[in-house]
């Protein structure tokens, strides 16, 4: 016995016994301050070099704190050399790659991967884009989101983690995306432990007072470290965007925190936070947006509009929305496949307001529960000229028309004649 397990105080978020650290949640930011200070006394005080991570208390877990705890956890053992062993880890922790972040690659984030509830790691511009492209596709076949939101998505993935690439000072960050089917919410973490936003700033013109100065500036238009590596426009556009939305961003790097909840019209403010280390300020940037309520791209950056490249590669010469099933389905024989074709289609039909033509060309057969997904219920949820003025249905062969047919029919049935 090392004499210490009952020593520190315990409290709601997490604890040591022993060389053991015990988690009570992983939905409170108070997380990460306490696990540092956890960590630093079992490390530097008790010398372990084994700890044990306890997690069955835990019950919540959200991307921020869990991706700046995963991130330090991989710090310590790069670094400290400190061997972790995890105990009563639950399945989605273990499913989010907690203890190993995983880099990119194109299997892994491919159109037919899903990357939302895993933590991810990129060094560099390539792994940025991967993650990027995977993390909107996974999106837009989970959940069908308003007019902007997939842009504003775009945007913040993309101006935030080329911030790590060109300003954390490691070339190393972290990201997570989970999306809240029921309260239609996506919750992105993105997280460094480089030396943060204020050491980021305080030799240049701006000469921020604090680390809580530092972040006030960086969400303002056009504020940077070097005009001649970036025009300082990533956080103020997301912040735009954010409170558009109605949603709220966390940033907190080095000793401040800047919270803007506008949902609740407020900005909280944080001192005096817990560091790693005087090199390692660390920066997270945690934002919130409400996939059911739109976001004009166009009022949020002042005239400037964004190009999808995905929805703009299905547009053919003549200006035709063609969505190929069998490019995009994971097969056509399952009601889950069916529903994330139709995902995406309602979010293609959003971003561009014109029909779209879904294409069948190149598929021998459907299942009954696949067209019953897909089609008919898209019809009955939109009604039949919607859905006519919406989507149109080309290259079906005689089989997959029967099928359609028959689907249809039964699906009408039981809506409207079976009630009657």
């Amino acid at each position: 016995m090392s004499g210490h397990e009952n020593k520190y105080f315990k409290n709601y978020n997490c604890w040591i016994q022993e060389n053991k650290i015990r988690f009570g949640n992983l939905s409170n930011q108070r997380v990460i301050p306490e696990f540092i200070n956890s960590i630093n006394r079992l490390i530097y005080k008790f010398e372990h070099k084994k700890i044990i991570l306890d997690f069955s208390e835990v019950k919540q877990i959200y991307p921020f704190p869990v991706v700046p705890v995963s991130a330090y956890i991989q710090y310590f053992k790069e670094n400290n050399d400190i061997e972790f062993e995890f105990s009563n880890m639950p399945k989605y922790l273990k499913n989010i790659n907690f203890g190993n972040p995983k880099l990119p690659s194109k299997s892994s984030t491919n159109r037919y991967s899903n990357i939302l509830d895993k933590i991810w790691t990129f060094n560099d511009g390539t792994e940025v884009n991967l993650l990027v492209n995977g993390i909107k596709n996974s999106i837009r076949k989970s959940i069908v989101c308003e007019k902007g939101i997939l842009d504003a998505i775009d945007w913040g993935l993309n101006e935030v983690m080329d911030n790590v690439i060109q300003h954390s000072g490691i070339n190393k960050g972290f990201v997570m995306s989970q999306v809240q089917k029921s309260s239609k919410n996506l919750n992105v973490c993105i997280f460094d432990y480089g030396h943060g936003i204020y050491n980021t700033l305080k030799n240049t013109q701006y000469k921020p007072k604090n680390a809580a100065d530092a972040i006030s500036l960086c969400v303002q238009e056009g504020v940077t470290r070097d005009k001649k590596i970036g025009q300082g426009n990533g956080l103020w556009g997301l912040y735009n965007m954010v409170t558009l939305n109605g949603g709220h961003l966390t940033i907190i790097s080095g000793k401040g925190g800047l919270n803007f909840n506008q949902k609740d019209k407020e900005i909280y403010s944080y001192k005096d936070i817990i560091l790693l280390n005087s090199k390692n300020q660390a920066t997270n940037i945690n934002f919130h947006l409400n996939l059911a309520k739109n976001i004009s791209i166009k009022e949020a950056l002042k005239g400037y509009e964004l190009t999808d490249l995905f929805v703009e590669s299905l547009e053919n010469d003549y200006g035709q929305y063609i969505y190929k099933i069998s490019e995009a389905a994971s097969g056509t024989g399952t009601r889950q496949s069916a529903i994330a074709i139709k995902n995406e289609i309602l979010n293609i039909q959003k971003q561009t307001q014109k029909p779209i033509a879904l294409d069948f060309s190149n598929i021998g057969i459907i299942s009954s529960s696949f067209a019953d997904e897909l089609i008919a219920k898209l019809i009955i949820d939109l009604g039949y000229y919607q859905f006519q003025n919406t989507f149109r249905l080309i290259n079906m062969n005689p089989t997959i028309q029967s099928i359609l047919h028959r689907s249809i029919g039964m699906r009408f049935a039981d809506t409207f004649v079976n009630k009657i």
